[in-house]
């Protein structure tokens, strides 16, 4: 990668100017950016909506958020292509998923690695930096000592937004009912009728995929400009 060709005002921030940062790459690059995720993650939702039958499509809802360090991977590998003005097709995107999975550490990201908070700052030592064992360990190390409360707070925040987005679009769905028809669908919230029920974890289904498209390339790029930073 040509420094010279860098598209970002890359310079020393403190971290929450280096999060902004993160949050003017997407605006700036959007396009490509929600594309591509948004082929991955409605793709991988249908087809979790399928697989599984009426009444657990709660098991599709968790799968689909184990399944995030897939979508971590796919806007970063976005993202640090664009910062080197180096522009990618939606197919060479998606062609590199099974290069994403095999060669970014993905399944330990699953596993035992699944829950870390500063997931994102971690990624481009694996991603990018290709860094393992000892090496990866002390790289993680020394950039932990800079931003590593900052990148933790930037997790807690973005999950806030997702399920603040989730119940707004609830809100926002019920404005435009008809009152009695939303007074119907309020009370379902808290009724056993299995026709409500359903429609109600369809809904929470859809919204929740909404909610993870929109805010997961944020969380991602404010990520990377952290380790950037």
């Amino acid at each position: 990668m040509n420094l010279n060709e860098i598209t970002a005002n890359i310079r020393l921030r403190n971290p929450w100017e280096a999060i902004d940062l993160g949050f003017a790459m997407v605006q700036q690059w959007w396009k490509d950016i929600y594309l591509s995720l948004a082929i991955l993650t409605f793709s991988l939702a249908t087809l979790l909506y399928f697989v599984f039958p009426r009444g657990n499509l709660w098991i599709a809802s968790v799968i689909f958020w184990w399944l995030k360090p897939l979508y971590d991977r796919l806007v970063l590998h976005i993202v640090s292509h664009k910062l080197f003005n180096n522009d990618l097709s939606t197919w060479q995107v998606l062609k590199e998923i099974p290069s994403l999975i095999w060669n970014t550490g993905f399944f330990q990201s699953l596993t035992f690695r699944r829950f870390s908070l500063s997931r994102g700052f971690n990624l481009p030592i694996w991603q990018l930096e290709q860094l393992r064992g000892d090496q990866r360990a002390k790289r993680q190390s020394v950039l932990h000592q800079v931003a590593h409360t900052n990148a933790i707070w930037l997790t807690v925040v973005m999950v806030h937004l997702e399920i603040i987005i989730v119940v707004s679009l609830f809100g926002l769905m019920l404005m435009f009912l008809p009152e009695r028809t939303a007074n119907d669908f309020f009370v379902g919230l808290f009724s056993n009728k299995v026709e409500d029920a359903a429609w109600i974890d369809l809904l929470d289904y859809i919204f929740y995929i909404l909610a993870v498209t929109l805010i997961h390339p944020f969380y991602i790029a404010a990520n990377f400009a952290l380790y950037i930073n």
